[in-house]
């Protein structure tokens, strides 16, 4: 009796111990994407900010900010409305393509700037986008934090081509540096 009592034990811990090593290595299942597909997301928010451009007041430019990860970076308000106060009145983005990779996505949109020339011109970008865990929502990736950029390689690469054109003055003559 006692050795089927061991046995039986010994099976129940590797059964117990096998379960455990294969919650920990597989992890829960992928946790589920928010509902609300990212272009929408995208095209929501540039219709608050164009909105916003036509009626004026806070409350859209607050519901814009509120689609970002402007909250969690820390991204201060004002510094927001400064950089949207720049997008021309009645802006309007196009969704051009979406793509979902992982807990991320990438909208590409298109639209319209004043040509110096005369007329518009088109210019393409992708927005970046990112599931905020706490809310299950899309969120803009305002900072462009998830841009894949090497930030560092871009800071060194400008700071490289302005000493380039850097001039000093010596004396009285400008001198390049």
């Amino acid at each position: 009796m006692p050795i089927k009592a061991i046995s039986m034990a010994a099976l129940t811990t590797l059964l117990l111990v096998g379960v455990g090593f294969a919650a920990i290595t597989f992890g829960p299942l992928d946790e589920a994407l928010p509902e609300e597909r990212p272009a929408a997301v995208v095209e929501t928010f540039y219709e608050y900010i164009s909105e916003a451009k036509i009626r004026g007041g806070s409350l859209l430019i607050n519901e814009a900010y509120n689609l970002t990860t402007g909250a969690q970076t820390q991204t201060d308000r004002a510094l927001f409305l400064g950089i949207i106060n720049q997008y021309p009145s009645g802006f309007r983005a196009d969704i051009v393509h979406s793509r979902i990779l992982d807990r991320h996505a990438i909208v590409g949109i298109e639209y319209q700037m004043p040509s110096s020339f005369g007329g518009t011109y088109s210019v393409q970008a992708n927005v970046y986008l990112t599931v905020d865990d706490e809310t299950q929502t899309w969120k803009l990736d305002f900072r462009g934090d998830t841009d894949d950029q090497d930030r560092e390689k871009i800071a060194n690469a400008m700071q490289s081509n302005s000493s380039d054109t850097a001039f000093i003055r010596s004396g009285e003559k400008i001198v390049s540096q």
